[in-house]
């Protein structure tokens, strides 16, 4: 018997609506999961609403929209379980988890879309990850967020005592600069937006400049005249990469954390001469470490917060990312009343 529940579903290009969809009733070796909060990827998921998300060589969605829209955005939730099939081993009711996507009875759907913001999910064992009892519900349904930090400054090597500088302090700038200074690493962020900048002073690095008030690459040769040991952008901006390869030592290494919907520039020579590394980190580390972390409170992600809505709120929601994104560093909605 079919399971209905509701999902945020991208309709068309800026269209967004909250309408039911079927999922299948978990099999042997599933559990169901009683969405609690669902996080927004404000990035990216603006990319996949506005139709300017590239699809990997098929052009953007924008392009192709009878094949890609409806599209069931989002890919990080939290929630209770509350159905084990008979071969599940490691979950039981009322455990509770953080999940990407669910299956969907409509497996076309289900294939081009991500399946993230759903108040209900139906998903293998292993793709539900338990959460200690000392992690945040609210917190874990940004765990992706938390991830693609962890992700990119494991991939980059930061090493105890690197000077660390990033651009951007969205979601992505702060979980990087908190991954970056649990490595051990001194962090130096900026962002043109004064919320952010406050923000990330407070909770993700150890000193925050507002680059519209001052020069970040002066800021950075304060603390390290030769350059940083590594910089990572996660503006989302193809041209940003001259200004990371401005203020990277020699033999440093870049990371591209953003999103690039735009094709990246290098000016060869500039770079070969300083001998630089170049990362681009893809999707996010080790679910079962991230609910550790959670667990043992060392990520800061519950004040970085700033809008909690219904799910019901989705439309007005996604407006406001649209048309005011300085006003949001995340976003979660809940899917109990």
């Amino acid at each position: 018997m079919a399971i209905q529940t509701e999902a945020i579903v991208f309709t068309a290009p800026g269209q967004v609506a909250v309408q039911p969809v079927l999922l299948p009733e978990p099999g042997p070796g599933e559990v169901g999961v009683r969405t609690v909060y669902s996080g927004v990827s404000l990035g990216t998921e603006r990319h996949n609403l506005l139709g300017t998300y590239n699809l990997g060589g098929k052009g953007r969605m924008a392009d192709r929209v009878q094949e890609v829209y409806p599209f069931l955005s989002g890919y990080q939730k939290s929630g209770i379980v509350d159905r084990v099939g008979s071969e599940v081993r490691s979950l039981k009711p009322g455990d509770r988890v953080m999940l990407s996507r669910t299956r969907l009875l409509d497996k076309e759907l289900e294939e081009h879309s991500w399946c993230g913001h759903t108040g209900y999910s139906v998903v293998p064992e292993k793709e539900a990850w338990l959460l200690p009892d000392g992690a945040d519900l609210e917190e874990a349904a940004l765990f992706v967020m938390a991830g693609v930090g962890l992700h990119g400054t494991r991939l980059s090597g930061i090493r105890a005592g690197d000077v660390v500088a990033i651009f951007g302090q969205g979601m992505i700038g702060q979980m990087f600069a908190q991954a970056a200074r649990l490595r051990g690493a001194r962090t130096l962020a900026c962002d043109l937006i004064e919320r952010r900048v406050a923000a990330s002073s407070l909770y993700s690095a150890d000193l925050a400049v507002n680059a519209a008030k001052e020069d970040f690459a002066t800021a950075v040769r304060r603390e390290a005249p030769g350059g940083a040991d590594v910089v990572a952008d996660t503006t989302g901006i193809a041209r940003m990469f001259p200004q990371c390869l401005d203020i990277v030592r020699s033999e440093g290494k870049i990371v591209l954390q953003g999103y690039y919907p735009d094709p990246i520039v290098i000016d060869f020579h500039a770079a070969h001469s300083k001998r630089v590394a170049v990362f681009f980190p893809c999707a996010w580390d080790d679910p079962g470490q991230i609910a550790q972390l959670l667990g043992e409170k060392k990520l800061a992600i519950k004040p970085l917060i700033t809008h909690r809505l219904s799910y019901r709120q989705a439309p007005e929601a996604y407006r406001l990312i649209l048309e005011h994104p300085e006003e949001v560093i995340s976003m979660v909605f809940h899917w109990e009343e």
